[in-house]
């Protein structure tokens, strides 16, 4: 049963979220001629939104995504993905999607939500703002339908797969290590603990101890058993250091950075690195094992990737097909996001 949480959806919902006509534009100059609130910003085929409806978007929008969309590159965004999520929803009703038993039913949960005033980080103030805000959810919900359905449809084929794994080989090469850090005074920021600095070993002492620990492994003492006793990395020490499987270029459960992934590559099975300065203290890697990946076990995720990108080929072709305009300079100098905010209060 296909489920979104209300985390999910709350910035989707927001990101389209236009008020009634006549409502004031947050941050708009006095004397500002009326007709620039009505002004268009985004046209879909016959669908316009004006520029008071987008700024009433800001305004609605968390802290953190209002904070993500001011950034030069979030205005575009924010602009690309108004058009994106009006296109997908519009599939997911041609094709019937919304009719779904699953799908109204996740409407329906989010609504009791609504109403019994259980969402945060939105400013609604009355029952005009809660009728828009779910029809904005269901906007948002069929994106997420549509682009799930669309996907299954897009068939990948074993020859596609084989020849992206072949094009693409040194993105499956993989390593995974153990790790022993020794913490210092500089890296007390990391923990964010507080710990005092008269129970924290200055950078030289942690340096010293943690060359200590690795001329002990190097004479015979267990990496493993030595990073479970003596390493103060909260993401590893309870497994003995291990870091897991680590490729170049994705993220990792267990924070190993791009200068520790670097290091990691550059040893063989079973060699140590030398001491190298991290976020968290002073860390001593293992290098534990290094190989590439299998057509096997990366066919989920090739096929993964495959599906991507004709996911977004198949809507570029439909966006061509319809008349779409922004108007950039909106985009490019629209009032400081705090305006909107104090407006909302």
């Amino acid at each position: 049963m296909l489920t979104l949480t209300t985390q999910t959806v709350l910035v989707s919902l927001t990101l389209l979220l236009g008020l009634a006509s006549g409502t004031p534009v947050p941050g708009q100059p006095e004397g500002e001629p009326a007709a620039a609130a009505d002004n268009a910003i985004v046209t879909i085929g016959d669908e316009t939104l004006t520029q008071a409806q987008v700024v009433d978007m800001l305004r609605l929008l968390p802290p953190q995504q209002r904070s993500l969309f001011s950034k030069p590159s979030g205005k575009q965004a924010f602009a690309d993905y108004i058009v994106r999520s009006k296109l997908f929803s519009r599939e997911a009703r041609r094709r019937g999607w919304d009719a779904r038993p699953e799908v109204e039913q996740t409407i329906g949960q989010f609504q009791a939500k609504l109403e019994k005033n259980q969402l945060r980080g939105l400013p609604i103030k009355d029952d005009e703002d809660r009728k828009q805000v779910l029809g904005l959810f269901k906007e948002s919900l069929l994106m997420k339908v549509a682009e799930k359905e669309l996907k299954e449809e897009l068939a990948v084929s074993a020859m596609e797969i084989g020849s992206y794994y072949q094009e693409n080989a040194a993105v499956f090469d993989m390593v995974r290590g153990r790790r022993l850090v020794v913490r210092s005074e500089a890296s007390n920021f990391f923990f964010g603990d507080n710990r005092p600095k008269d129970q924290t070993l200055s950078d030289e002492e942690a340096r010293a101890k943690a060359e200590k620990l690795r001329r002990e492994i190097q004479e015979g003492a267990d990496f493993e058993v030595m990073a479970a006793k003596h390493s103060e990395d909260p993401l590893t020490s309870g497994v003995g250091g291990d870091t897991g499987i680590v490729r170049r270029g994705l993220p990792n459960k267990t924070l190993v950075t791009p200068p520790e992934v670097d290091l990691l590559f550059s040893l063989e099975p079973g060699d140590l690195s030398p001491i190298v300065g991290t976020p968290m203290g002073f860390a001593l890697l293992k290098l534990e094992e290094k190989r590439k990946m299998s057509l096997t076990e990366a066919h989920p995720e090739i096929a993964a990737r495959i599906q991507n990108q004709k996911l977004e080929a198949w809507y570029q072709k439909l966006r061509g097909q319809l008349r779409i305009v922004i108007d950039p300079s909106f985009f490019e100098t629209w009032v400081d996001f705090d305006a909107p905010a104090k407006a909302a209060e």
